[in-house]
Parts: structure tokens; C-alpha cells; sequence
């Protein structure tokens, strides 16, 4: 039988995961906590800026431009995070921007 990749839904911490997630982009990738940019997504394990260990990987692009064999190829390259949505996260950091703003 063979194995595939699928996107799941589960419930996470949102905290945990902006604090710990590397955003990867055509080229490089940029620490979502500190915003340092130009980090080498295929091999650090903890940011230079800041010194976060990374646990969760994404992608900057659209969820609709994301394939599944996009997804299966960074997560081959990189086993040891877990991948989660962009577009997730983005959401729920616009929300947490504007519920900010009208406190």
C-alpha cells in the first residue's frame, strides 16, 4: 500500500506555532517569530537571529497554489518539522492584529 500526503485539520496552539515556525519561500526561509529572512530551510534547525528552535514548517505561497507534491517534497527534505498552512496562520495573525487594534 502506498503512502500519501493529506491535509488534516488539528487543533494547536497558535502561540506555540508562531513562535516556533520557519516560513519557506522560493528561495529561503524567513522565521516567522523574529522575522530574520534569508534562512537556509533545507538545514537549520534554530534560527541565527533569535536562536528559536523551529518544530513547524509552511509555505508562503496560497493554499491553492500549494500542491500536495509540494508539500510531500519540503516534507522529505524536512522530516523533523510539521507542516502547517499558511494561510491558517496568516488568518488567525490578522485576527489577533485587529482584535489589538479595538481593545
Amino acid at each position: 500500500m502506498a503512502n500519501y500526503y493529506f491535509r488534516v485539520g488539528r487543533e494547536m496552539d497558535y502561540d506555540d506555532v508562531s513562535k516556533h515556525l520557519l516560513i519557506v519561500g522560493e528561495l529561503s526561509g524567513d522565521c516567522f517569530s523574529c522575522r530574520e529572512v534569508g534562512i537556509n530551510y533545507s538545514r537549520e534547525k534554530y534560527c541565527p537571529q533569535c536562536k528559536t528552535d523551529f518544530k513547524y514548517i509552511s509555505y508562503r505561497k496560497s493554499s491553492g497554489a500549494v500542491t500536495t507534491g509540494a508539500i510531500a517534497k519540503l516534507c522529505a527534505k524536512r522530516p523533523d518539522l510539521v507542516y502547517v498552512e499558511y494561510g491558517d496562520v496568516k488568518e488567525i495573525a490578522d485576527h489577533m492584529k485587529v482584535k489589538k487594534i479595538f481593545k
